[in-house]
């Protein structure tokens, strides 16, 4: 559990790091996105984020949305 946890955070900062680092390069070029375009970014990271969450607490919670990752034995 503990090395899943690590695994989603390093997901995570990853994620965010390469959105501020397309956001800086986009400045740097001198290309500006609307603020409200920033914004619906900004929301789907955060919904993003979320989707790692759960998937990471899913089995912990005993939330049966996605087929274990092995298969059980065959006969």
């Amino acid at each position: 559990m503990l090395t899943r946890i690590i695994y989603a955070l390093l997901y995570l900062c990853g994620i965010f790091l390469a959105f501020y680092l397309i956001l800086w390069v986009l400045g740097m070029l001198g290309i500006g996105l609307p603020y409200m375009v920033l914004n619906v970014l900004k929301v789907m990271l955060v919904l993003v984020a979320i989707l790692v969450l759960v998937r990471l607490f899913a089995p912990v919670w005993g939330w049966g949305w996605w087929p274990p990752n092995n298969p059980p034995p065959g006969p």
